[in-house]
């Protein structure tokens, strides 16, 4: 439901942001206020308690609505943040640079918040080892979670507002016929269209094996919180290796060649341990040295993982200057739309299909059989192998490079 919300608001908050003219910019209004949807969804999300004795359609209301509310706070700051850095520069490899930069910072945020999660609050005690299964745990942790987040968004906000000084601002009239005229030239464009289907099937690909990651390090691995939180620093390692390969890498190759190379990197890697396991050469369940050896396919997955992110994000700007070559507009905030929109679809399509899942094999966290976890690591491992060709194959078709780019920019000055 949130999902199909998002549908709506984020090309909306894309169409509005490209057009709107104040002191501050096109964008930074709208990410100075999103923090208060955003936080105060956030906490909400998590406060229900068991001694609430709410029914199931209680909590399915209470639950809908705050992921909602949650969801617009993220669209009303993603999405503006993403034109923004679009606007900033229209080099092709220094816009590389720029969301590398982006992503690195989102990744090290978001590993962050996993690790007060499973290094703090989800800690194991007698009553819960798996400390996740914890349920007074979870509300401190999201109060956490939105001030880290009420914090950070006012501070890039505010910091970079002084930077809209020299970017373009919308011009000509603002009518609906006027509207629907200038998104059909934006969304019909041939390389927005291989991005945006390639993403596509990459969200529910990415998505349903990183859903299923929790549950098949819980119930297949066989491990405790604690074990889990040594991953963390695997994470921060391939993001930071990511970083610093992405930028260097794109002098070498096109984006494209890249953005191939990465999916079939992740294809390849997502079901090795499973594989393993099955030939009998893994260490014993629940064991560090289990941690360690998933390690070793772990950060080389991750780092590919992030740097086709970090090129594709770059794509969108590139795309955006073809755009403007054909409508004599700089859209960025609807073709940015659609990575904030995938990004929502890779966690809500991942949830639903994962989710869909869960109730074929009838599986129950307290009492699973050993064949249904190893049927959830098989969904994560060998079949998110084969949802990555299609994308792989999607994006063959991308022809944007960057010798066609500098023809843009000089046709454009």
């Amino acid at each position: 439901i949130a999902l199909c919300v998002d549908a709506v608001t984020d090309p909306l908050m894309g169409t509005i942001s490209d057009r709107t003219d104040t002191k501050y910019g096109r964008r930074h209004p709208y990410m100075m206020i999103s923090f208060i949807p955003m936080s105060l969804g956030y906490i909400l999300l998590f406060a229900p308690r068991q001694d609430w004795d709410m029914s199931q359609n209680d909590l399915f209301i209470w639950m809908t609505l705050f992921t909602i509310l949650t969801r617009l706070g993220m669209t009303l700051f993603d999405i503006p943040h993403r034109a923004f850095g679009g606007e900033i520069t229209k080099d092709y490899q220094e816009r590389t640079l720029l969301m590398s930069w982006r992503e690195m910072i989102a990744w090290v945020a978001g590993l962050s918040n996993a690790f007060l999660g499973y290094g703090i609050f989800f800690a194991s005690t007698p009553e819960y080892p798996q400390g996740q299964l914890n349920p007074d745990a979870w509300f401190p942790f999201a109060l956490t979670g939105a001030v880290i987040m009420v914090i950070t968004v006012l501070y890039s906000s505010l910091t970079t507002k002084d930077h809209n000084k020299n970017l373009s601002k919308w011009t000509g009239a603002i009518t609906l016929n006027q509207i629907i005229k200038e998104l059909k030239i934006a969304l019909g464009n041939k390389s927005f269209l291989i991005f945006f289907f390639g993403n596509l099937f990459l969200s529910l690909a990415w998505g349903l094996s990183n859903t299923l990651t929790l549950f098949v390090n819980t119930y297949f691995w066989e491990f405790e919180a604690t074990q889990i939180k040594y991953f963390l620093p695997i994470y921060l390692i391939a993001t930071l290796l990511a970083f610093y390969i992405t930028p260097r890498i794109v002098k070498i190759l096109e984006k494209r060649t890249i953005v191939l190379i990465a999916i079939a990197g992740v294809g390849f890697l997502s079901p090795a341990a499973f594989i393993m396991y099955n030939l009998g050469l893994t260490p014993e369940k629940g064991s560090l040295e289990l941690v360690l050896f998933i390690s070793f396919f772990l950060v080389f997955l991750i780092t590919l993982n992030v740097m086709g992110i970090m090129v594709r994000d770059s794509m969108i700007g590139d795309i955006a200057d073809e755009v403007e070559l054909q409508s004599n507009k700089r859209q960025e905030g609807i073709l940015f739309a659609t990575v904030g929109f995938m990004q929502k679809l890779n966690a809500g399509l991942g949830s639903f299909f994962a989710g869909q899942v869960l109730n074929i094999i009838n599986f129950d966290r307290s009492n699973h059989t050993a064949e249904q976890a190893y049927t959830l690591a098989f969904v994560q491992g060998p079949m998110t192998t084969v949802l990555m060709i299609i994308p792989f194959l999607i994006f063959l078709g991308y022809s944007l490079s960057q010798r066609r780019h500098n023809q843009i920019i000089s046709s454009l000055k």
